[in-house]
């Protein structure tokens, strides 16, 4: 049987917006080591980067000192609590790395899991929005809670 009605053209589609996939340079770094099958150091470059974009991230400090287990009782917010278990997991892995020089074979494939997992909320990739792969400026201080910028005279920078 043969249809007596074609189709309407579609209409054209219009691109309003276009989005770009953030690459998180970690993310990157990391899985360059893995396909050279260098697990160790994925884990060594990546666990200091990652505490570091924790606490850009969320606006925390994790003193110098603090232990693993501190970090995680005293310096994670409760925004910061669906991490836990990652970083956790993440931690397990880098400590024989760091303390011992040793890795587990075939780690590589829940390295790049785990560390997917740690950058996929919105303040941990949104570091990496800045335009030609800078980290961005910190927020305002009125998005942070912190005072306003001031200009010489004391007032608010306009």
């Amino acid at each position: 049987m043969r249809w007596r009605h074609r189709a309407a053209p579609a209409p054209e589609t219009v691109v309003t917006e276009r989005i770009r996939g953030v690459e998180v340079p970690v993310l990157t770094e990391a899985k360059r080591r893995l396909l050279r099958r260098d697990a160790a150091g994925a884990l060594r470059e990546a666990y200091p980067r990652l505490l570091e974009d924790l606490q850009r991230a969320y606006g925390v400090e994790f003193p110098p000192g603090y232990a693993h287990e501190e970090i995680l009782a005293l310096g994670f917010t409760e925004p910061m609590r669906p991490l836990a278990e990652f970083f956790d997991r993440f931690y397990r892995l880098y400590a024989p790395v760091r303390y011992g020089g040793r890795t587990a074979d075939g780690a590589g494939d829940e390295v790049l899991e785990l560390l997917r997992s740690l950058y996929s909320p919105e303040p941990m990739w949104r570091l990496y929005l800045a335009e030609g792969g800078r980290r961005p400026a910190p927020p305002p201080a009125a998005e942070t809670g912190g005072s306003a910028p001031r200009d010489g005279t004391g007032g608010p920078v306009a």
